[in-house]
């Protein structure tokens, strides 16, 4: 039996989809200016961002390049036990605006994947919220 998990949020910038996704895609390399937490290393595996070949870990999730849309959208699979989802950053724009948002969606099993989330959810939600004041403040330089 599983449980399904719906997470999500988002936060609108003052900046072009295509500088937000260059933040993103970025993230865990030596190049990386948004990811909030050292003590917390997010890490990908290096060379350009390859569905079914990049992988990322951060906060004890793995998870592989699923889809890559420039501008518009990264989808991560999720590799750990118990865990059957993604996790996505989404980009739409109106005018000067966009909006980035982070979904986390998949199915929980009973134990291994309810233990993993109760485990990361606090440190997650947390990443991400300053994940995004991080990108506001990297876009007012």
């Amino acid at each position: 039996m599983s449980i399904p998990l719906r997470h999500a949020k988002a936060r609108t910038f003052h900046g072009t989809k295509r500088r937000i996704y260059h933040l993103l895609e970025e993230m865990g390399t030596s190049n990386d200016q948004v990811w909030p937490f050292a003590s917390q290393p997010f890490m990908r595996s290096p060379g350009p961002l390859t569905p079914h070949r990049t992988e990322e870990w951060h906060l004890g999730l793995h998870a592989v390049l699923d889809e890559v849309v420039p501008e518009e959208r990264l989808v991560w699979r999720i590799k750990n036990d118990g865990v059957d989802g993604t996790h996505a950053f989404i980009l739409t724009s109106a005018g000067k605006e966009t909006t980035l948002e982070h979904r986390f969606d998949g199915e929980l099993s009973d134990l291994e994947g309810r233990l993993l989330w109760r485990r990361v959810e606090d440190a997650h939600d947390r990443a991400i919220d300053a994940l995004f004041d991080k990108i506001e403040r990297v876009l007012k330089r």
